[in-house]
């Protein structure tokens, strides 16, 4: 397993345990974040700079009861990761959300540069809603 993989892996573990210290860890300070292009949900559109992108991340908490990100496979070539995944999680409404989510990371030195980050806008609109 690489040092990206392992960066990511551990960021992950992190996210769903709370701990933003370690999670800040793995972006580099100019790292970006692209989420749908969609105002209705968390961490949408595009997050310049680590701050940004850890402020965007902070925005899931505001929607969500409980937000839990496991993934299933992640496909490493060079310094780009595939990560196939899925989320659960619970809105502040009270709807359950189970989705595939499916992120393109692009990394260096175990360092995030850039994420891009698709999953289904309808039904987590629809989720969001309540």
């Amino acid at each position: 397993m690489s040092e990206n993989s392992d960066a990511l892996k551990r960021g992950n573990e992190a996210f769903n345990n709370g701990d933003v210290e370690t999670v800040s860890e793995i972006f580099a300070d100019d790292a970006s974040w692209e989420g749908p292009n969609t105002s209705c949900m968390p961490m949408s559109g595009m997050n310049e700079g680590k701050e940004a992108v850890l402020q965007a991340l902070g925005q899931i908490g505001e929607s969500f009861e409980k937000f839990h990100v496991s993934p299933d496979e992640l496909v490493e070539e060079g310094d780009t990761i595939v990560a196939v995944s899925h989320l659960d999680g619970n809105t502040k409404s009270g709807t359950e959300v189970k989705l595939p989510r499916v992120e393109f990371w692009r990394m260096s030195g175990g360092k995030a540069t850039r994420v891009q980050s698709l999953v289904d806008t309808a039904e987590m609109k629809k989720a969001l809603e309540g």
